[in-house]
């Protein structure tokens, strides 16, 4: 039976459970500051308090539990574990506990978790602001007003340009003369062919054999 046993294991197995609380706690002492549901920051606060209690030893043994603790593997853990030691541990060595505190935030949009921000007291927190686009004049005129005027060369001078004379006003074109219309002459008519006589024009027009008969036939009368 579990009489006084407070853990909550916030619906994760021992490993899980671990892991989570284990990166909870440093990215608490790497940020000093995160926002997380109110279940997971009760359950990590107990383990901050104790990693400054560590700290403020500051022994070997100290440093193997934390390090054990947090799993310090890779290059960020390992920073934390030297902020832990080195900035933490100092800042409160006259304090003798309550290093965090939770502040509500209300509830979550979506599924209505309870939020809470999980902080140290004191915590020195650097505000990130988002530099704001500055216009291309602008950028323009700081670099020149920062670099040194005394060792820059002075601009030359640009040569001024010669006015030009007005120019005269150019008269309008003459209107070119319209062309008269040329009459051309007529052509002569073609000459119309001469009538055959009636003769030479066979009256009867079926074949070329009736023809051809026919003029045998007059080739032997004459």
């Amino acid at each position: 039976m579990r009489h006084r046993k407070n853990t909550d294991k916030l619906g994760r197995k021992s490993d899980h459970r671990a892991a989570t609380l284990s990166n909870l706690v440093t990215s608490l002492i790497k940020a000093e500051r995160v926002t997380t549901t109110e279940r997971l920051a009760r359950s990590a606060q107990r383990f901050a308090e104790k990693m400054i209690t560590l700290a403020k030893r500051n022994t070997l043994y100290a440093r193997r539990r934390a390090i054990a603790f947090m799993r310090a593997s890779g290059p960020g853990t390992k920073l934390a574990v030297h902020k832990l030691f080195d900035e933490l541990g100092p800042r409160y060595a006259e304090r003798k506990g309550g290093y965090t505190r939770i502040v509500k935030l209300g509830m979550r949009r979506g599924d209505a978790s309870p939020i809470a921000v999980l902080e140290f007291v004191g915590a020195q927190i650097t505000v990130r602001t988002r530099k704001k686009k500055v216009a291309d004049d602008a950028l323009e005129v700081e670099t020149k007003v920062s670099g040194d005027v005394s060792a820059a060369p002075a601009p030359e001078p640009k040569p001024e340009k010669a006015e030009k004379a007005p120019h005269a006003a150019t008269p309008a074109p003459e209107p070119k003369p319209a062309k008269a219309a040329e009459a051309k002459p007529d052509k002569p008519a073609a000459p119309k062919p001469a009538a055959t006589p009636a003769e030479e024009q066979p009256k009867d027009r079926k074949g070329g054999l009736g023809r051809f008969i026919k003029g045998i036939f007059k080739h032997d009368d004459k």
